[in-house]
């Protein structure tokens, strides 16, 4: 049950992973193909003002830095499910140690 467990925390974490770096390059790409506040445009006013205007191109800079952090998580879960199967593994390396060091015949 335990390896079974960690093994499928560990796929999680790999699938928030992937989600969180797709995520990053698509708010990169977006960020970066947003045009660039220097260029000028002669003002001109909108007939309606759109109800939840965004910055062009649809990228804001706090959801890169949401999807960063994503990543970041995603690593460090991946990591501790990796850490845990390693001590189980371990764990199980002794257990048979110790199993095979009781069956020995003893003498004296």
């Amino acid at each position: 049950m335990g390896v079974d467990a960690a093994t499928s925390a560990i796929r999680r974490s790999q699938e928030r992973f992937a989600t969180a770096a797709a995520e990053v390059a698509r708010q990169g790409a977006a960020f970066s193909a947003a045009p660039s506040a220097k260029v000028t445009t002669p003002a001109s006013l909108p007939a309606q003002t759109p109800p939840n205007p965004g910055p062009p191109g649809g990228a804001h800079p706090a959801d890169l830095a949401q999807a960063m952090v994503d990543e970041q998580i995603a690593t460090h879960d991946l990591a501790a499910n990796v850490k845990t199967v390693q001590a189980f593994d371990q764990m199980l390396e002794e257990l048979s140690r110790l199993g095979r060091s009781s069956t020995a015949p003893t003498r004296g």
